[in-house]
């Protein structure tokens, strides 16, 4: 019994040399794979107006719903990233978004399962560099976004409007059917560099395979086509990075004095849904210590059969954002923001038939985002916005119009109010 006591005696006081040691191996980890972590908060609170629910009851057809102030926690960001070889990174992101969001509150997307929200992965790749000690090549592979549209491949919580220009979920969703616009598959990538001219190319390629179409979202069908997607970008002066990055980003704080300039096109055969899908267009931003200044526009088109004939769907979308940065007492800096988005698809009553076939978006939707960011550091933003939304349905009846103007997920037909919002963002 005694030695008992006197063995587990020995145990506690040897306890810490054991911790201490598992610590030391554990900061070691952590230093030799360079293991960093961040989380990225977004809080918003929205005063809605005008917002109207389909009701084929009344007459005029739609009921209008109370005015409403909303608190919802709009994004949320955890990502554990590293590099445990010298060529070989990782990052994996997960994502909890749209706690709190009242559906009828003019802001765009759906909510997140009530009070008991749901976590999702958001980023999951591997990024190994095929050149080095260049940047000629990297091989991506895992669940990322499509390198196609400026606003798409830029971190919401970096994004300088309010919300995100709403033009890169149309264009998500005609490539990938979902939001998010993330897909598994491989990407081919790098940057040049001319330091002596001040010019710099960036390319990516991508093939993917999304696959939300048949089998409750877990299938492109009986037919089979991957998306392949692409982007070539000029900077000149400036890069936007001095290393090859998937990260963007569009307010430099005066740090960049550089134009970008970028061509972007995808391509998908035949599914079930359609037999061609293909997106293209040209994206843009510049950075000047006097204002920052980024936009894209974007051609979307899907050809199918009706059963005897070949049918086509036509759509534009696209965003122009302007911002300038006011230095402030105290190292605050002011970012005024006028941001511009629209969606142009089908309208006459021949075009909506075909767009329905081949399920895709309809009639017109547009926001006007103006308002200003203060920002106290480059990771922590205070903003104060108004946003003004307006929607035509064209020859079709506007219950039945498929944008985001005129349909809510988890209520359906609606005509979307604007709103006034203040919002909270914070990055660790």
């Amino acid at each position: 019994m005694k030695k008992g006591i006197f063995l587990s005696l020995c145990l506690l006081a040897a306890s810490p040399l054991f911790a201490q040691r598992d610590s030391s191996l554990l900061s070691n980890l952590l230093k030799d794979y360079q293991i960093k972590t961040s989380v990225g908060l977004q809080l918003w609170a929205t005063h809605a107006q005008n917002m109207q629910v389909y009701s084929p009851t009344v007459e005029g057809g739609y009921l209008p719903v109370d005015n409403r102030t909303n608190i919802q926690l709009r994004r949320s960001r955890f990502t554990i990233s590293g590099q445990p070889y010298t060529t070989l990174q990782f990052k994996l992101t997960a994502s909890l978004d749209l706690v709190g969001h009242d559906v009828l509150a003019a802001t765009e997307a759906g909510g997140n399962n009530g009070s008991s929200p749901n976590f999702r992965i958001w980023n999951a790749y591997l990024n190994w560099q095929l050149t080095p000690p260049n940047d000629l090549a990297y091989l991506t592979a895992g669940y990322f976004v499509s390198p196609i549209g400026r606003e798409s491949n830029t971190a919401a919580l970096r994004s300088t409007s309010f919300e995100k220009a709403w033009s890169q979920n149309y264009l998500r969703r005609h490539l990938t059917g979902i939001g998010p616009g993330r897909a598994m598959g491989i990407m081919l990538g790098g940057q040049l560099q001319n330091s002596r001219d001040k010019t710099w190319l960036t390319y990516e390629v991508a093939l993917q395979n999304p696959v939300f179409e048949a089998f409750n979202g877990n299938s492109t069908g009986m037919a089979n086509s991957p998306l392949v997607s692409g982007r070539l970008s000029t900077h000149l002066g400036d890069p936007e990075n001095q290393r090859y990055s998937l990260s963007h980003k569009v307010n430099y704080f005066g740090k960049r004095r550089g134009l970008t300039l970028s061509l972007a096109a995808a391509h998908q055969g035949e599914t079930d849904y359609f037999d061609q899908n293909t997106a293209y267009g040209a994206e843009v931003l510049y950075n000047h210590p006097a204002f920052h200044l980024d936009g894209e526009y974007f051609f979307l088109s899907r050809t199918g059969t009706d059963g005897t004939e070949t049918i086509a769907t036509n759509a534009t979308t696209g965003y122009l954002r302007l911002g300038k940065n006011f230095t402030l007492p105290r190292a605050l800096i002011l970012e005024p923001v006028v941001s511009y988005w629209f969606f142009h698809g089908p309208k006459s009553a021949a075009e909506l038939v075909q767009a329905d076939l081949l399920h895709t978006f309809t009639g017109n939707d547009a926001g006007l985002d103006v308002g200003a960011n203060l920002y106290f550091n480059p990771n922590t933003k205070f903003s104060l916005f108004y946003a003004y939304r307006t929607g035509d349905a064209g020859a079709g009846l506007p219950q039945l119009t498929n944008n985001n103007f005129f349909q809510q997920p988890g209520v359906g037909a609606v005509k979307r109010g604007n709103y006034f919002g203040a919002g909270w963002v914070v990055i660790f």
